[in-house]
C-alpha cells in the first residue's frame, strides 16, 4: 500500500519495532505535555514517529512540504501517522520483530534510551541491544531538549525527536503496563521476612512522613510556595482567633477578677493617672508590678481605646472596674493579636531562618509553622490574657542577632595579606554591630517583663566572652565593643526609666514593686522544686515556710540558681572567646596549629588522628589538611571536607563557607538550660514562667526525624516537642480555672499531631534511641492522669469524700509528675552541652586559658 508522499511504508516489523521504541519513550517521560505546548512551538522540521530508527524522511510528508506546512497541520498530520503504525504494529505478531531480526532485516539502533526497564522478553532484549549501542553523539542544534524528568541520549542525525506526545499514547502505555502486571507471576522478595521486618522498624526512626509536611507538600505542588510564609501567617492568626473566642482569666469573678482585669486596669490607670503615680496607685487592686515599658505600652493602648465613644465607659477611672463590655473584650484581644503579629511572630521567624539557613525551603517552612503554632503561649496569651509575645518577641530578636556566622575571608590566592586582615577586620566588626544591635532588643525586653532575667546570664556570657576575646587580640577593639554594650544598654534604661531617676524614692518604689519579696517562694501550683517540696506528704513543722524566712529563702534560691548555670555560662563564655580566636586567623601556619592541637586534644571527634598507610602515602586525614585548615579560617575546626578532591595541578578549591561558631551553636542550648533553671529553682515563680523556657526549646524544633548532625537535630527534636509538652500539661490547672480546658485540649492534641510527635513509635524502632522510654512513659502518665480527671464527673459520689480532704488532688499530683520531668529535661541541656564543648575542643582550650 503506497500513502501520499511517494515513498512505500515500512513493514509491521519495524512500525512495531518502532512503536515499542516511542512507548520506551513514553515510560521515560511519564507526564504528556499536550496540544497546547505543540501550538506554541515555532515552525521547524518535526520528524514524525515513522523516521525514528531510520534515516529516510517519512513517506506521508515530504521533507520540503512539511517546512512549509503549519503547526496545527503538521500535528493532525503526525496524529494520522502514529494512529496509522500502531494499528499495522498490533496486527502484526509478537514474534514478527524478532524473526525479521533474525532473517537479516536491518535493525535501527535506538535513538532513545529510556530511564526505566521494560517488561516484555523483546523490550528486554531491545533494551539490551540499545546498551550494547556505540557512544552517541551531540544533539542536533535543531534538537529540542527533553524535560527534566527524562534523561535521553540523542543520536548524530539532524532532525530530533519532539518531546510533545499525546494522551492517547500514554493511556495506551499505562494500559498495557497494568495488563501485563496482571498476567506476570508474583516475584519472591530478596530478604526473609525477619530482615524485612528489621527494616520496618529501623524505617521508623526517620519518621518523615508528618501531616504538616504532607500539606505543605501538597501546598508547593499546586504552586503556593512563594506564598507559604504569607499561608502559615493566616493559619496561626486564625488559630489566635478562635482560641480568643473562649474565656479569660478572671470572667465574672469580683472582686479582683483576673489578669484580663488587671491589664485593663493599668490601661485606666497610666492614661488618668500621672507618671510619678503609676506605681503608687491603689497597689490593693492590681497594683503595678512590671517595669516602664509594660506602663508606656499599657498607656499607648489607653490612648487608642479613648478614641472610640464606645469605649470611653470601659476606660473610665474606678467605675470601670471590672468592665466586660464585650466592645473592651474585643479591643483587649485585638490589642494583643496586634502585638503578636508585628513583634512575636517576626521574630521567632528571623530567628528561624538565620538558623537554618543552608537547609531547604521545606524545612524552614516546616520549623516556622511549627513555632507559630506552639500551644502553650497561644493560650496563655489569647485565652488567659497577657501580653508575654511583647518580652518573647523582643527577646527572640536579641537571640536571632546573636546568631552571627563566623567571618570568613576567601580573596584570591594573590592577595595581599594586609588585603585579607582588612577585610577580616570589616566582617568581624559587623559582627560586633550585630551584638550592640542584640543589647538593645534584650534591653527592651528586660525592661517589658522582669522575667527575662531568666536569659540574662546566658546573654551576658556570650557578650562578655567576645569583649574579652577581642581584647585578647586588640585591647582597643575589646574595650570599644565593651563600651559600646555598657552605653547602649544603660541608654536605653535611662530612656525609659526617666520619669524615676530624678528621686531615689521613686526609683527605689519601682524596684520594690517589681521584685516583690514578701509573695514567697512560688505562686499556686507551679511545677517546679519548692513547690514540689512543699507538697510532699511531711508535717507542716518540716515545710519550708516553717523553716526558713523569707529573706533566707530568696539567698537559697539565688544561690541554687547560680549553681544550676554556672558550668552552661562558663562554656558559653569560652565558646565566645573561641570564636574570636578563630574568626582572627588569617595565615596558614596558625591555621595548621589550631588544627593539629584539636585533633590531638579532641581525637577522633574533630576529624581523627593524623596517620600514614603502609606504603608511605599520606592518609585521608592528612590529605585534608589543608581544607580543614580554611575551616578553622571561616570559624569552626568541623566544616572542612575530609574528602573533597584535589584539582588539576594538586591545588584544592576555595570555598566560600559561612560556619557556624561554636558560640552560636552553643547559645540556643545554654538559653534553654539558664532559664529551666530559674524556672525550677527562682524565686518567685508562677505558672505562667514556663513559656520563658519553652522559647528556647521552640526555637530549636525542625521537623521529625531530622538526620542532620547524625541524628543530633531530630534529637533536638524529640527533647523539644517534650518539654513544649509538660511545660503546657503543667498549665492543666490553671487553664482549667479560666475555662480554657477545650482549647487547651484540642490545641494539645492538634498540635503533636500536626507536627508527626508519636512518643511510643520510638519504642518499636530497631535501636531505641536515647531518652525515649522515659518519654513514653512520662507522655502515658500525663494522659492517664488526664483520664482520671476525667472520671470525677462520672463518679461523683465516689471523688466527693477524697475531693473534700485533697481539694488540690490533681494539682499536686500534676506538679509531682511535671517536675521530675523538666528536671529531666534540663540534665538533658548539660549533656547538649558537653557533647558540644566536646566536638569544638572548646574543653581543651579551656585547658590551655587555665
Amino acid at each position: 500500500m503506497k500513502r501520499d508522499g511517494g515513498a512505500g511504508a515500512p513493514g509491521p516489523a519495524e512500525d512495531h519495532k518502532i512503536d515499542r521504541e516511542l512507548l520506551d519513550l513514553d515510560r521515560a517521560a511519564d507526564i504528556p505535555l499536550g496540544y497546547a505546548r505543540a501550538r506554541k512551538r515555532t515552525d521547524r522540521p518535526m520528524p514524525s514517529h515513522t523516521s525514528l530508527g531510520s534515516g529516510r524522511e517519512p513517506p506521508s510528508v515530504s521533507s520540503h512540504a512539511r517546512r512549509k506546512m503549519s503547526a496545527p497541520k503538521l500535528y493532525k498530520q503526525r496524529q494520522e501517522d502514529e494512529l496509522r503504525a500502531h494499528n499495522e504494529g498490533r496486527s502484526a505478531s509478537r514474534a514478527g520483530p524478532m524473526a525479521s531480526s533474525r532473517s537479516g532485516v536491518p535493525r535501527a539502533q535506538s535513538e532513545v534510551q529510556g530511564p526505566t526497564a521494560t517488561r516484555a522478553a523483546p523490550e528486554r532484549e531491545g533494551s539490551l541491544s540499545r546498551m550494547r549501542s556505540p557512544a552517541m553523539d551531540k544533539p542536533d542544534a535543531s534538537g529540542r531538549a527533553m524535560s527534566s524528568s527524562s534523561r535521553v541520549l540523542w543520536s548524530s542525525r539532524a532532525d530530533a525527536l519532539s518531546d510533545t506526545y499525546t494522551h492517547d499514547r500514554i493511556a495506551l502505555w499505562r494500559e498495557q503496563s497494568a495488563r501485563e502486571v496482571q498476567t506476570s507471576e508474583p516475584r519472591r522478595p530478596i530478604l526473609s521476612s525477619k530482615d524485612m521486618a528489621h527494616r520496618s522498624r529501623a524505617s521508623m526512626d526517620t519518621g518523615a512522613e508528618t501531616p504538616l509536611r504532607i500539606l505543605l507538600r501538597y501546598l508547593a505542588h499546586e504552586e503556593f510556595t512563594s506564598s507559604m510564609y504569607v499561608l502559615g501567617y493566616i493559619m496561626a492568626v486564625l488559630l489566635r482567633c478562635a482560641v480568643a473566642l473562649g474565656s479569660w482569666s478572671g470572667r465574672s469573678t469580683p472582686p479582683k477578677f483576673g489578669d484580663f482585669e488587671a491589664q485593663r486596669h493599668w490601661m485606666e490607670l497610666t492614661v488618668h493617672m500621672p507618671v510619678h503615680r503609676w506605681y503608687r496607685y491603689d497597689l490593693l487592686y492590681w497594683g503595678l508590678d512590671y517595669p516602664p515599658l509594660t506602663a508606656w505600652v499599657s498607656y499607648v493602648c489607653g490612648r487608642i481605646a479613648t478614641l472610640f465613644p464606645v469605649l470611653q465607659p470601659a476606660m473610665a477611672l474606678r467605675s470601670s472596674r471590672g468592665s466586660e463590655a464585650p466592645e473592651m473584650v474585643l479591643f483587649m484581644r485585638l490589642s494583643v493579636l496586634v502585638l503578636d503579629v508585628l513583634v512575636y511572630m517576626p521574630a521567632v521567624a528571623w530567628f528561624v531562618l538565620r538558623r537554618l539557613e543552608m537547609r531547604s525551603t521545606r524545612v524552614q517552612h516546616l520549623a516556622l509553622w511549627t513555632v507559630w503554632c506552639q500551644p502553650a503561649l497561644i493560650l496563655i496569651d489569647h485565652g488567659h490574657f497577657q501580653y508575654n509575645t511583647v518580652m518573647l518577641g523582643l527577646a527572640a530578636l536579641s537571640f536571632a542577632l546573636l546568631l552571627a556566622k563566623q567571618p570568613s575571608v576567601h580573596t584570591s590566592a594573590d592577595a595581599s595579606a594586609v588585603l585579607q586582615r582588612l577585610l577580616l577586620d570589616t566582617l568581624s566588626r559587623h559582627v560586633s554591630l550585630q551584638y550592640v544591635a542584640a543589647a538593645v532588643f534584650f534591653s527592651l525586653s528586660l525592661c517589658f517583663k522582669q522575667m527575662a532575667l531568666y536569659y540574662a546570664p546566658a546573654v551576658f556570657s556570650i557578650m562578655l566572652g567576645r569583649c574579652v576575646g577581642l581584647a585578647r587580640t586588640d585591647l582597643a577593639r575589646g574595650v570599644a565593643l565593651f563600651a559600646a554594650l555598657a552605653s547602649t544598654t544603660t541608654a536605653v534604661f535611662a530612656l525609659l526609666w526617666l520619669p524615676w531617676l530624678g528621686q531615689v524614692s521613686e526609683l527605689g518604689q519601682v524596684v520594690h514593686r517589681i521584685f516583690p519579696l514578701a509573695r514567697g517562694l512560688f505562686e499556686d501550683k507551679v511545677a517546679n522544686v519548692w513547690c514540689a517540696l512543699s507538697v510532699l506528704p511531711v508535717g507542716a513543722r518540716w515545710k519550708l515556710p516553717h523553716l526558713f524566712n523569707v529573706a533566707t529563702l530568696a539567698k537559697v534560691s539565688l544561690v541554687a540558681v547560680l549553681l544550676a548555670i554556672l558550668p552552661c555560662c562558663i562554656l558559653l563564655f569560652v565558646a565566645s572567646i573561641e570564636t574570636v580566636r578563630r574568626e582572627s586567623i588569617t595565615d596558614h601556619a596558625q591555621a595548621d596549629q589550631v588544627v593539629a592541637d584539636l585533633r590531638r586534644r579532641a581525637g577522633s571527634v574533630v576529624s581523627g588522628t593524623t596517620r600514614r598507610t603502609a606504603g608511605g602515602a599520606p592518609s585521608l586525614h592528612e590529605s585534608s589538611r589543608g581544607s580543614d585548615r580554611r575551616s578553622v579560617r571561616s570559624g569552626s575546626a568541623l566544616a572542612g571536607s575530609t574528602s573533597a578532591r584535589l584539582q588539576e595541578g594538586g591545588r584544592r578549591p576555595r570555598r566560600t563557607t559561612a560556619t557556624v561558631p561554636p558560640a552560636t551553636e552553643l547559645l540556643p542550648y545554654t538559653l534553654a538550660s539558664t532559664s529551666l533553671a530559674f524556672y525550677l529553682w527562682g524565686f518567685q515563680t508562677h505558672e505562667k514562667s514556663v513559656l520563658l523556657p519553652l522559647l528556647p526549646f521552640t526555637l530549636l524544633l525542625t521537623v521529625q526525624g531530622d538526620r542532620t548532625g547524625a541524628g543530633a537535630a531530630a534529637a533536638d527534636w524529640e527533647w523539644g516537642v517534650f518539654a513544649n509538652n509538660v511545660g503546657l500539661f503543667s498549665l492543666w490547672p490553671l487553664l482549667q480555672r479560666d475555662g480554657q480546658l477545650l482549647a487547651w485540649g484540642v490545641l494539645f492534641v492538634l498540635w503533636n499531631y500536626l507536627i508527626g510527635y508519636r512518643p511510643w513509635d520510638a519504642l518499636r524502632a530497631a535501636r531505641v534511641p536515647s531518652g525515649a522510654t522515659v518519654r513514653a512513659a512520662v507522655q502515658a502518665a500525663m494522659l492517664g492522669l488526664f483520664a482520671l480527671q476525667g472520671t470525677v464527673p462520672l463518679a461523683p459520689s465516689l471523688w466527693a469524700p477524697v475531693l473534700r480532704r485533697y481539694p488540690d488532688l490533681f494539682p499536686v499530683l500534676t506538679v509531682l509528675l511535671c517536675m521530675p520531668a523538666l528536671m529531666l529535661v534540663w540534665l538533658w541541656t548539660l549533656s547538649k552541652h558537653l557533647q558540644i564543648a566536646l566536638a569544638t575542643g572548646l574543653v581543651s582550650v579551656h585547658q590551655k586559658l587555665r
